[in-house]
């Protein structure tokens, strides 16, 4: 009898005691994401909200059809950026789930519409804590994804523009010298070397992993894509003003892609605010006219401001949905 009333109040005392408990961090974690699911889609609301006037004058002057084409044209190129990063962490040992990832990105996305550009930096190295992963790892995968995004700009502008663009020799022959040092900074070994050595100049750990070859090329690969992705974007709008054929769709192609190289690269740009559009109005300004290419380089913005909402809106509902 001693044993069968000692064996059941350990029992009943263990499940009273853990359920609970257990139950209010689950519930208020619940509630977190959940405000987190809404504030990011209200503050993205909110950037559309803002970008209402130019909206409506690209609808007015490119047709609400190839806006809408572009739109969606704009959606998977910024699917495909963020493939980059999978890729990139993949090759790193860094194995969250597919939906995990994507939704870490889309959201931490949103930050660069902040001056400084660093905070999908700041976002995504605090998100690597719940994979395990270091702050120094993530800003490794970063700085890497930035670099391949930047050299394949670049690179994809140089092999396109000079022979695409009217006067593309005069204006872009600059960039064929960048073609070798990108090559190099793209090893595999060269960024993580140079992080593992700045980190030991300032009493820090090593990064610990290293790059490899297959992710770097899975990498650059979906850069590509993009670039073509968002070159397409571009052509679907130049339609309005002009017969859109290859050399229409190189030059688009190639100007995209060394114009979103720029605007990563002058950090103190909201998304590279300005100088995108800049670089732009040089590229298609020859082919459709200065003021239309400024028309056609502001809806781009606006659709890609648009297609970021829209997929940090989707990562933050399945965001909410994974465990952290």
């Amino acid at each position: 009898m001693t044993t069968t009333h000692s064996d059941p109040v350990p029992a009943a005392g263990t499940g009273s005691s853990a359920t609970p408990v257990p139950a209010r961090p689950s519930h208020a974690k619940r509630l977190v994401k959940i405000g987190l699911a809404l504030l990011v889609v209200l503050g993205g609301a909110y950037l559309v909200w803002r970008q209402r006037e130019d909206l409506a004058t690209a609808v007015q002057e490119l047709s609400l059809g190839r806006v809408a084409i572009a739109g969606v044209l704009a959606v998977v190129g910024t699917m495909l950026i963020g493939q980059i990063w999978v890729a990139l962490l993949h090759g790193m040992g860094i194995r969250p789930s597919l939906r995990d990832s994507h939704s870490v990105f889309y959201v931490s996305q949103l930050g660069k519409y902040l001056p400084g550009s660093v905070w999908p930096v700041v976002a995504q190295m605090q998100f690597g804590l719940r994979w395990g992963v270091a702050r120094r790892t993530m800003l490794g995968a970063n700085i890497l994804f930035m670099g391949v995004v930047v050299a394949s700009g670049i690179g994809v502008g140089a092999l396109l523009l000079p022979w695409s663009s009217p006067d593309g020799l005069n204006h872009y022959w600059w960039l064929l010298l960048l073609l070798v040092p990108l090559a190099v900074c793209l090893h595999p070994r060269v960024v993580p070397g140079m992080l593992d050595w700045a980190f030991a100049r300032i009493g820090r750990e090593p990064l610990g992993v290293r790059l490899t070859a297959r992710g770097l090329f899975t990498a650059i690969g979906w850069a590509v894509l993009a670039w073509v992705a968002f070159g397409l974007h571009l052509a679907v709008m130049m339609d309005s003003y002009t017969s859109v054929g290859p050399i229409e769709v190189a030059a688009a192609t190639g100007g995209m892609a060394l114009a979103w190289a720029a605007g990563i690269a002058f950090i103190p740009a909201p998304a590279g605010a300005g100088v995108r559009e800049a670089v732009l109005s040089l590229t298609l300004g020859p082919i459709i006219g200065v003021p239309e290419a400024l028309t056609v380089a502001l809806a781009s913005r606006v659709l890609l401001l648009i297609a970021d909402v829209v997929l940090a809106g989707v990562g933050a509902v399945a965001g909410r949905r994974t465990s952290a």
